[in-house]
């Protein structure tokens, strides 16, 4: 049976990141990421924070980050290498890497059997770059416009084919390892000219399609709270619910995660808009 290992990325001094993560396990656990044939794995500098928790842990030192980071010039690298990282250690046949803003609503199974040597999972399309009226995803082609970058023994050139994919998910084969490798290689020549915090992910749909890899996508699986206003109500949430219960105690946070509401009801968002209206005003 194909083995699934889940993987999270969490570092960072903001504790958000980090119960994010917990809180993913333990709204997964009962249902889907305690199954025989599935592992959990957490990258992370601070495997303090998942002590007793039924996961495996791999460390990111601070050597790492400062690599993964092009010399703490941009962090979002620090997720294609955590991931290798991750792949080349373990014994899955897929890892399914799912941010820390977001949550299975549906069965991840079913999106991990998608993922096979050559096809790859990833979160959503967000469009083609050239001719886009998408303002950050213009910047790609204000930055790459004619330009040709030595990238892996070639020359990365910007293609009409080119495609803007969301990483919020991102599935793959061990057979597809190396190419979260090229996919760095290519972050950190793209990185320098273009101002956009997207260029991991751009670097990793180019690297996938160069590669003869085709992609799914998976956004309809999950919930989350990336934007400003659901993560400004979900973050104390979380907090509040770890300082009650403590940092380590995962059979007690299992047993009351059902007690976490991050969704917004509707009187706080009314009040967010309110507020952000008033403040552009």
């Amino acid at each position: 049976m194909t083995k699934i290992e889940h993987v999270i990325v969490a570092y960072g001094q903001e504790l958000g990141y980090h119960h994010g993560a917990k809180f993913q396990i333990l709204s997964a656990w009962q249902n889907w990421y305690s199954k025989p044939d599935v592992g959990v794995c957490v990258v992370t500098d601070k495997p303090e924070f998942f002590k007793n928790y039924p996961v495996r842990l791999v460390k990111i030192t601070e050597q790492d980050a400062y690599n993964w980071s092009l010399s703490g010039t941009q962090h979002f690298g620090i997720k294609l290498r955590s991931l290798e990282k991750t792949m080349l250690s373990g014994n899955a046949d897929v890892s399914l890497l799912l941010d820390t803003d977001t949550y299975w609503k549906k069965n991840p199974r079913s999106l991990a059997t998608r993922i096979k040597p050559n096809h790859a999972v990833m979160f959503c399309d967000e469009g083609q770059i050239k001719g886009t009226r998408n303002i950050s995803i213009n910047r790609f082609n204000e930055g790459l416009e004619n330009l040709e970058i030595p990238w892996a023994n070639t020359i990365y050139k910007l293609s009409n084919l080119s495609h803007m994919y969301n990483s919020s998910i991102v599935g793959l084969h061990k057979s597809n390892i190396d190419l979260l490798a090229k996919a760095f290689e290519l972050f950190s020549a793209l990185e320098p000219y273009v101002d956009a915090h997207t260029v991991e992910q751009f670097s990793l749909g180019e690297t996938l399609r160069l590669n003869g890899v085709s992609v799914s996508f998976g956004s309809r699986y999950t919930r989350d709270w990336s934007s400003i206003g659901r993560k400004n109500y979900a973050t104390p949430i979380l907090k509040d619910f770890f300082e009650t219960f403590g940092e380590n105690d995962f059979d007690t946070h299992l047993k009351q995660v059902d007690s976490i509401k991050i969704r917004r009801p509707l009187k706080t968002l009314i009040q967010q808009k309110i507020a952000r209206l008033k403040g552009n005003s």
